[in-house]
C-alpha cells in the first residue's frame, strides 16, 4: 500500500488531465525515471526506477538534492545538465552512481526540460537506464583489445628480429653459393681437358640455378613466388657468361607469371643443361651462338634452346643418350607433364622443345 499511496501523491505533482494514464506509462518504463523540482530536489520516481535504484520506499528520498544521490566525481556533469534543462535544452551523459543498497552500477541519464502550456519550463525530467552490462561488456572488449595490441607489438617485433636474422642468413647463403660455384669454375677450368672437367662445370651450372632461385625469392620473400621472366633471363645471362657463350633470350610471359620455387628450380635445371649441352657439343674452338625462346599459353609453357653448333647426328634418340643432363631434361619434362622434342635448328645447329604443365597450385600473379 505504500508504493501506491506515493503513486497518488505523485498525481498531483504530475498536473495533468490525464494524470492516471501518464502515471501507468511511467511506471511501465523500465527506465528510472525522476522529476525534479526547478531547484534539483527529488519530487517523484517510477516504481520501476525505485527497483533498480533498489530504494524501498520513495518517502527516504523525496525531497532530497538529486546530485546528493551521486558520487561527488558526477556532480559537475548533473549539475550542467540541470543548468541546460532549466535553460529548455536536454543533456545526456554518462557515469557511476551504486544503488541505494550500495550495488555498483553504470546509468546513461538524460536530463529534459519540462514545459508548462505557456512554454515556461517548470520541472525536470531526468530519465536514467541501467547500462552496467554494456559498459561491462566495453570495458572487457578494451581490455582484450589492449591485450591483442601488446601482443600484436610482441608479435611485430619478433618478425623484425627475424627479418633481420634471415636477411644475415640470406646473405651467408649467396655468399656460400658464389663461392662454391667459383670453386667448381676453377677445378673444371683446371680440369677442362679431361671429362672430369665437364662434370665439375655441369655442377657449377646446377647450383648456379638453385642460386638464381634463392635470389629471386629474396627479391620478394613474402610472396613464395618466383617471377618466371626475370628468373630465366638472369640464369641465361650468368650461364652465357659463365660458358663464354653467347645466350640471346627472347621471353614472350605475361609479366606478372611467377611459380613456386619447386617449378623455377626445375625449369632452371632444364635452361641449364640444355644450353650447357649446345655448347659441349658446338665445338671447343669456336663460340657457341645459343637462342633461348620462352612462351607460355594458358597453363602450358614452352621452352626453345637453338644453337649455331654442328647438329644432332641422324640416328640421335634422348632416351637412350649416356650423358646426364640429357637424363635430367627427360626426368623433368615428364615430372611436369611435358615431353621433350628434338630437331634442326634455323642457326644451322639443334633445337631441343620442352612443353611442360604450369602447376595450378603453384602459380601466382603479381
Amino acid at each position: 500500500m505504500v508504493l501506491l499511496d506515493d503513486n497518488l501523491a505523485a498525481l498531483d505533482v504530475l498536473d495533468g488531465a490525464e494524470k492516471g494514464f501518464t502515471l501507468s506509462v511511467l511506471d511501465s518504463s523500465p527506465d528510472c525515471i525522476k522529476l525534479l523540482e526547478m531547484d534539483g530536489r527529488l519530487s517523484f520516481m517510477n516504481s520501476n526506477g525505485m527497483c533498480a535504484m533498489e530504494i524501498d520506499n520513495f518517502a527516504d528520498v523525496a525531497g532530497a538534492e538529486w546530485p546528493v544521490m551521486w558520487p561527488k566525481a558526477s556532480h559537475d556533469a548533473l549539475a550542467h545538465a540541470m543548468n541546460e534543462a532549466r535553460d529548455g535544452r536536454s543533456r545526456r551523459f554518462e557515469a557511476f552512481c551504486p544503488t541505494a543498497k550500495g550495488t555498483p552500477r553504470w546509468w546513461d541519464v538524460t536530463v529534459s526540460p519540462v514545459r508548462a502550456p505557456d512554454g515556461r519550463v517548470m520541472r525536470i525530467l531526468a530519465c536514467s537506464r541501467d547500462v552496467t552490462d554494456i559498459v561491462e561488456a566495453r570495458k572487457l572488449l578494451q581490455d582484450q583489445a589492449l591485450q591483442l595490441q601488446a601482443e600484436v607489438a610482441l608479435k611485430n617485433e619478433a618478425l623484425a628480429r627475424q627479418k633481420v636474422l634471415l636477411g644475415e642468413i640470406d646473405h651467408r647463403v649467396k655468399n656460400s653459393f658464389a663461392a662454391v660455384i667459383a670453386l667448381l669454375r676453377m677445378q673444371a677450368r683446371i680440369h677442362a681437358d679431361v671429362d672430369a672437367g665437364a662434370l665439375i662445370g655441369d655442377a657449377a651450372n646446377r647450383i648456379s640455378t638453385l642460386s638464381r632461385v634463392h635470389e629471386q625469392l629474396h627479391l620478394d620473400p613474402e610472396s613464395g613466388f618466383v617471377t618466371l621472366a626475370d628468373y630465366a633471363a638472369a640464369l641465361t645471362q650468368d650461364l652465357g657468361q659463365a660458358l663464354n657463350a653467347q645466350v640471346d633470350f627472347t621471353d614472350r610471359l605475361p609479366r606478372d607469371l611467377r611459380v613456386n620455387p619447386s617449378q623455377a628450380a626445375a625449369i632452371g635445371q632444364l635452361l641449364a643443361e640444355l644450353i650447357g649441352n649446345a655448347i659441349k657439343h658446338g665445338g671447343k674452338d669456336r663460340r657457341t651462338m645459343i637462342a633461348v625462346d620462352l612462351s607460355a599459353q594458358d597453363d602450358r609453357l614452352t621452352l626453345r634452346v637453338m644453337d649455331d653448333g654442328p647438329g644432332l647426328p641422324d640416328d640421335f634418340d634422348p632416351d637412350s643418350a649416356a650423358g646426364l643432363g640429357m637424363q635430367i631434361c627427360q626426368i623433368y619434362a615428364q615430372q611436369m607433364g611435358g615431353a621433350l622434342t628434338f630437331g634442326a635448328s634455323p642457326m644451322g645447329g639443334a633445337a631441343f622443345d620442352v612443353d611442360i604443365q604450369l602447376d595450378a597450385n603453384s602459380v601466382g600473379f603479381a
